[in-house]
């Protein structure tokens, strides 16, 4: 799975602006639930040095806690009703020896549809952190190239069904995608990517009454249909080379955005690219080449007032010493301040391994 966890912000950030806009009613709109999670995976082996170690699969146990949003607003942003909380795991990765066990600990969004049957439907996002037990270390645990920190980020997608016992008891089922790594911070980092089968139990402290509202039609378009974006860019490499494993990258980013429908706009655009890790390499390698490199890029935005997510496809045109390929992704989650000035951050990956996180600051015309 590419590594998204920038793009799971976004449904948060809505979340926060739906309650920060109805506080006055907060407390009449919600409910409270609490729940009780089954989990059993197939840890994937995505790259060639991870299959030296056995096949595993995970278990975990989670328990958690959410807010069922039942406002007007909530459903005319989606059509839906969000539930929005947070979950404590435990994970037993199947291999002690070399993998470990972890705690993991996501706050997640989970929009329910078809509330008015007895079976929903929901989708789920969550992001947050684990505590990883058996880091790689040259001498004692060499064959984990999965995670080489005790903290890492972690993430998940799902799909599932809900089935209403009573107005208060719910059996679920799901199935996700899970995925930690540390972002870049240490090397190695291939990270540990999951699908899971989840059965659970969930519990509101007071009986569920869904209000039957309509749905809404097309969304008006915006008020600005085209945006041109300029930013600067800077971070860290997710490399070893040599005896070193943190070098410095920064670079520029520029690309024209149009509104398509909903809140969905289509982008296109090129960025420059100085990644010191490539020029450590070049270096070693003694070779004749340019670290510089220059890429095209097309993508889709998701406009959300005040927060832009973007996914992006990268294909580089200049490309003097090639180590990766070349063809990447990107995505990324921005913050308008004003009309003209963001700021945020974005991930930089080859398929399944990071190159880099940056922070990035911009403006718009």
């Amino acid at each position: 799975m590419i590594r998204l966890k920038l793009g799971l912000l976004i449904y948060f950030s809505c979340c926060n602006s739906i309650n920060a806009q109805n506080n006055s009613v907060l407390s009449d709109s919600t409910v409270t639930i609490i729940g009780f999670n089954l989990d059993y995976g197939s840890l994937l082996k995505h790259t060639p040095s991870l299959r030296q170690i056995d096949d595993a699969y995970p278990s975990a146990i989670t328990v958690d806690w959410s807010k069922l949003l039942l406002k007007k607003s909530a459903w005319d942003f989606c059509n839906c009703f969000p539930r929005i909380g947070v979950d404590l795991a435990y994970w037993n990765w199947d291999n002690p020896d070399v993998l470990g066990s972890g705690v993991l600990a996501m706050a997640y969004a989970e929009p329910y549809f078809r509330t008015q049957k007895r079976t929903n439907l929901f989708f789920r996002m969550g992001m947050g952190g684990a505590y990883l037990t058996q880091p790689y270390d040259e001498q004692t645990n060499p064959l984990n190239e999965s995670y080489s920190t005790n903290l890492s980020f972690a993430l998940m997608v799902g799909l599932g069904i809900n089935y209403r016992l009573t107005d208060s008891w719910n059996l679920r089922f799901a199935a996700k995608y899970n995925h930690t790594s540390n972002g870049g911070i240490r090397t190695p980092n291939k990270g540990l990517n999951f699908p899971s089968l989840s059965v659970g139990v969930n519990k509101s402290l007071r009986p569920v009454e869904y209000p039957n509202y309509d749905k809404n039609g097309k969304r008006p378009p915006p008020d600005k249909k085209e945006r041109i974006t300029l930013a600067h860019f800077s971070g860290w490499s997710n490399a070893a080379v040599g005896d070193k494993d943190k070098f410095y990258v920064f670079g520029f980013m520029g690309k024209y955005s149009r509104w398509i429908g909903g809140r969905s706009a289509l982008t296109g655009g090129t960025e420059l690219i100085f990644d010191y890790s490539r020029r450590e390499q070049i270096k070693l390698d003694e070779a004749d080449a340019n670290f510089f490199q220059a890429a095209a890029l097309i993508g889709h935005e998701f406009w959300l007032g005040k927060v832009t997510f973007s996914q992006e496809l990268g294909v580089y045109y200049y490309n003097d010493y090639r180590i990766n390929d070349d063809i990447y992704q990107r995505y990324g989650l921005t913050y308008s301040f004003s009309e003209h000035i963001f700021a945020g951050f974005s991930l930089k990956a080859h398929r399944h391994v990071a190159d880099f996180i940056d922070l990035r600051i911009g403006y718009t015309f």
